[in-house]
């Protein structure tokens, strides 16, 4: 190894170290910031009011996967072409033809089959015991002050 290969070596090790100054706190921010955010009340509220606002209300004309492996999103395709996410246990059990419909403000959805059977669905059940719980730390943290 020469003289000129050992300083390149030496400037890369240097680059390294310089851009790991850089960077490191960089992605310390951001973590920090995604930690906060997902634990705010107003996020969780925000976000489950979000939720609770959406509707929909059709015929199911198509199911997609985006892709073949268990964890893969599910949709259904209504007949208005509004494109809905659904879990894997009513994707499986609906067909092309049944009646779906959420209404605004509410939590459940109906699932109407051809075959006489109705499904129903919580789908915001996990974002608001998320901000449930959340409330009842902050309600904590507010009574133990006073």
């Amino acid at each position: 190894m020469n003289k000129s290969e050992q300083e390149l070596e030496k400037q890369e090790s240097e680059i390294r170290r310089n851009l790991a100054y850089v960077f490191i706190p960089i992605a310390l921010f951001i973590a920090i910031i995604f930690t906060y955010q997902n634990n705010s009340l107003d996020y969780k509220r925000e976000k489950y009011l979000e939720s609770k606002e959406t509707e929909f209300n059709g015929k199911i004309t198509d199911k997609k996967e985006d892709g073949d492996y268990p964890r893969a999103s599910r949709f259904m395709i209504l007949n208005d072409y509004n494109e809905v996410q659904i879990p894997n246990s009513i994707y499986y059990q609906i067909n092309v033809g049944d009646s779906v419909y959420k209404e605004r403000g509410k939590d459940t959805a109906y699932y109407y089959l051809k075959n006489g059977k109705v499904l129903v669905q919580d789908c915001n059940e996990y974002l608001r015991k998320e901000y449930l719980k959340l409330k009842s730390k902050e309600k904590e943290k507010y009574n133990a002050s006073q």
